[in-house]
């Protein structure tokens, strides 16, 4: 268990699912942009990556 940079919540990063494509663009954002993948809890990437998918100019099409 680690806690999660942005709300501190404790979580099991090998337990982050990617089912949810809000929490898939959350990872990928994670992975490419900010570099903080594996400290980002499903919750918080799933926020990141539906605000994002919103409002961010680059992902839309």
């Amino acid at each position: 268990m680690i806690d999660c940079v942005i709300c501190g919540s404790g979580f099991d990063p090998a337990a982050v699912s990617l089912a949810d494509p809000a929490v898939e663009v959350g990872h990928i954002l994670a992975l490419e942009k900010y570099g903080d993948a594996g400290t980002i809890c499903m919750p918080c990437l799933a926020n990141r990556g539906r605000l994002a998918m919103m409002y961010d100019p680059d992902l839309q099409y």
